[in-house]
């Protein structure tokens, strides 16, 4: 737009100098060298003037061109040379992204013989060596690299990875050190001495690291809040047993700077307790359940005031549930409290609305426990434990492929914070940290198909009614294979022992039938398989139990099973 003004100011100004011109006739006399010229016409002498100038010009380009013809000879070919290199270089920037080493290995040859001194032939080499494996190779060229200052810090990012690639982790440290020290803006060196630090348990450094990263932009300030929690917090773990003090003050920083950390909250409501301080205990607690409602937190809300009876834990786990109930987790703090405290009515109600929602393999765990705690009912038991086989598998802390049944600071190659806690991946690629954690959480849930004949198998809520129609009927009995009475068993949910996937035909008990005939025995024992757990977790048989024989007699109505939910759909 600018332009096209410009012209068009500069053709009105012509316009107007012709003009004038035309309308001021006169003549010019001119003298110059011997010659002279009288009474030239004003026009023609511009004319002229005009015309010598163009000439002029033209004469200057034409010996320009003559001069500095060899001169463009040479930038053709040079040019052309380079333009072949860069489409050898695209080329093997290419190759190297879709992972071909051997085509990039030629291409970045072919440039480098193009451009022997350009430092993109050099680098592309160095990569293409490296990924290729010739490792011997890319650290020649990466060598060359680093000593030129504009390339130092591609090659010393190069002989990172070169040292990372040969597993020399010294090397590899060494090398990223020196390239913060040099470079101290660079995120892939901040980020790796942070990592080696972090490994090393060094966290006054580490934190002074997170400092300068966020000074220099790397990571942002939440980022840093983040990870600097998490390093109180591995603090406090570590110092939690020799030096108690210490460690409460580390884990109210880390509280402090992000109060949904678990750990953090866990380690200091429990210090907070011991010192007699339930109050700030309690504020701590409530503060992190609102945010990450976890088991370890109602756990320790329970047990604030030592020597509490059960029913007193109970009210304790309601009143932190009044300040969030803490969707799922709020119900399995609530249920085991009211298992202990003898209260099924509430057991069942705070388990009740998660049966049909999908739940974790717990919440059918604690089922199965309520049903042997307050009746003896085995049958009712294992069927609960059956369907906890195929529910999908309890939280666990999660970080990326890795497992952890506990939280832990950072994963095996040092990423800080990066732990949470949720439903572990069903990827068989899954990693297992710490305590061993069932095969069941690494793989997708079992399906149990449909039984082909219906007639032979009866649906999941008449076989379950079946156990308990008739009152007069005694308690199915043991297995001849058992050595003491099924009421008196005390079952373990171990996590070392995941059960292998049964046939849908054998997935429960059969209840005593009408003739007396029972279930076999091989059935009964696969029935005894039950869903696996990081932790122990006890089933315990009611007290006074001791022998098949102390249960209801026969005629006699056995205990009352308030607000039974009744089956389950599979679907669910």
């Amino acid at each position: 737009m600018w332009r096209l003004i410009i012209w068009f100011l500069i053709a009105a100004g012509l316009a107007w100098g012709l003009t004038w011109v035309a309308n001021h006739p006169g003549t010019i006399t001119v003298e110059w060298l011997g010659w002279r010229v009288e009474e030239m016409p004003v026009a023609l002498a511009l004319a002229a003037l005009l015309i010598g100038l163009l000439v002029l010009w033209i004469a200057f380009r034409l010996l320009r061109w003559l001069i500095g013809a060899p001169f463009a000879l040479t930038d053709m070919f040079r040019t052309r040379r380079r333009r072949k290199a860069m489409r050898e270089m695209s080329t093997g920037l290419t190759a190297l992204m879709a992972g071909d080493a051997e085509t990039a290995r030629r291409a970045a040859h072919k440039a480098a013989r193009l451009l022997p001194d350009d430092p993109m032939t050099q680098l592309l080499e160095a990569q293409a060596e490296l990924q290729a494996g010739n490792l011997r190779a890319a650290h020649h060229y990466l060598a060359q690299l680093k000593e030129n200052p504009e390339t130092e810090p591609a090659a010393l990012h190069g002989m990172f990875q070169l040292a990372q690639r040969e597993g020399n982790a010294e090397a590899a440290r060494s090398i990223a050190e020196e390239a913060l020290r040099r470079y101290p803006n660079l995120p892939w060196a901040a980020e790796a001495v942070l990592k080696f630090a972090a490994l090393a348990a060094d966290w006054p450094r580490v934190r002074a690291l997170l400092g300068r990263m966020r000074k220099a932009k790397i990571i942002d300030k939440a980022e840093e809040k983040r990870k600097l929690a998490a390093t109180f917090a591995a603090e406090a773990q570590a110092l939690e047993e020799q030096e108690p003090q210490k460690a409460l003050e580390a884990a109210l920083q880390a509280h402090k700077l992000d109060p949904s950390l678990v750990p953090a909250a866990v380690i200091a409501g429990r210090l907070l307790a011991q010192q007699g301080k339930l109050r700030k205990a309690a504020k701590v607690l409530e503060q992190t359940w609102k945010l990450s409602p976890h088991p370890d937190i109602a756990e320790v809300y329970a047990h604030l005031r030592h020597g509490d009876s059960p029913a007193d834990r109970l009210a304790r786990v309601r009143q932190l549930l009044r300040k969030s109930s803490g969707g799922e987790e709020g119900a399995v703090a609530l249920a085991r409290a009211a298992i202990d405290a003898h209260e099924w009515d509430v057991a069942l109600g705070a388990l009740r609305p998660w049966l049909n929602e999908n739940p974790s393999a717990r919440i059918f765990l604690l089922m199965a426990e309520l049903e042997e705690a307050r009746a003896g009912d085995i049958g009712r038991m294992r069927e609960w434990l059956r369907r906890a086989r195929m529910a999908r598998p309890d939280p666990a802390w999660v970080a990326g492929s890795y497992i952890s049944p506990v939280w832990l600071p950072m994963t095996p190659e040092g990423d800080l914070a990066a732990f949470i806690w949720q439903e572990p991946p069903a990827t068989p690629g899954a990693r297992v940290l710490g305590e061993p954690v069932p095969q069941e959480w690494l793989e997708a849930p079992a399906r149990v198909s449909e039984p082909a004949d219906k007639a032979e198998e009866p649906a999941e809520p008449k076989m379950i009614e079946a156990q308990v129609k008739d009152a007069g009927e005694k308690a199915p009995e043991a297995p001849k294979e058992e050595e003491e009475p099924a009421a008196a068993v005390v079952k373990e949910v171990k996590a070392e022992e995941p059960p292998q996937t049964e046939p849908a035909e054998v997935a429960a008990p059969q209840a005593e039938k009408g003739d007396g005939s029972r279930a076999s025995a091989t059935e009964a024992e696969k029935a005894k398989s039950v869903a696996p757990k990081p932790r122990v977790v006890r089933l315990k048989a009611p007290a006074g139990a001791e022998a098949v024989a102390d249960l209801p007699e026969e005629g006699a109505a056995r205990p009352p099973l308030p607000d039974d939910p009744g089956p389950v759909s599979e679907k669910a």
